[in-house]
């Protein structure tokens, strides 16, 4: 069995977290049985001694390692992986029998377009409507942590980076992003099937939930580029299973 280690929040059924939906709709799409165990922001770090994981970046005030979700535990192989890109790349090596989200000859073209989406979607575009409003959602443990440490990595403060949100800048990503689709053929971003590059591109789309369906951002971006991130988000939704999740959140039956 596998357990991914996630955060809550206080929005039931609702899973808020980019990095984390991407493991998660990994092992969904993939048919991987899994648990979750929530863990708050303060949590992470010790969690992830404890289960022996390994950091994925450095704190760039103390230079000390950084700890993150998403971390995955696999009882069948006594492995512990960090980090969305390790995970997929594990389970695609792991579980050779599973459905692969990485066509063949396609891992470096991947890995290239979610670094440079990861730059225009979230740099310069999601951020500043989306760290400030993920603060409010998560639970009273995490909000400070959350709070102190995207203003760090943002560069200035909540009041600040929120003042900068524009939806033309979250426009000019997306139409990048459908440029990269043209330019494959007009249906998907690499090869000829749905790949890890739509699971990214959906899952930074989809954190735009925490201020809800009813916000003018959500709802713009529903309908731009003819409607693909609506179509995006309907798969996205149907892999995360929502009732199960909502389930899980009310339950939390295997909170740590």
């Amino acid at each position: 069995m596998i357990t991914l280690y996630d955060i809550p929040s206080t929005l039931p059924g609702v899973i808020w977290g980019p990095n984390t939906l991407s493991t998660r709709l990994t092992l969904e799409f993939k048919g991987i049985p899994f648990e979750t165990k929530w863990v708050e922001y303060p949590e992470v770090e010790p969690t992830a001694k404890a289960i022996s994981a390994e950091p994925t970046t450095i704190w760039p005030d103390t230079g000390k390692p950084k700890y993150t979700v998403p971390m995955i535990q696999d009882t069948s192989t006594g492995k512990t992986i960090s980090d969305s890109w390790n995970i997929l790349n594990y389970l695609e090596d792991t579980y050779p029998d599973k459905p692969s989200l990485i066509p063949k000859g396609t891992k470096g073209l991947i890995k290239v377009f979610t670094v440079e989406a990861n730059k225009k979607l979230i740099g310069s575009a999601l951020t500043a409507f989306n760290f400030p409003q993920s603060a409010r959602v998560v639970n009273p443990p995490s909000q400070e942590y959350f709070a102190t440490v995207k203003a760090l990595e943002a560069g200035k403060p909540f009041p600040e980076l929120e003042a900068s949100a524009s939806l033309k800048n979250v426009k000019a990503a997306l139409d990048w992003v459908e440029e990269v689709i043209q330019l494959n053929g007009g249906e998907f971003l690499v090869g000829d099937g749905f790949s890890y590059a739509e699971v990214f591109v959906g899952a930074k789309i989809y954190w735009c939930i925490v201020h809800g369906k009813d916000s003018q951002l959500w709802k713009e971006i529903m309908t731009l580029n003819g409607g693909r991130w609506k179509k995006l988000v309907g798969r996205i939704e149907t892999l995360v299973k929502a009732e199960q999740i909502a389930s899980e959140y009310h339950a939390r039956s295997v909170r740590l």
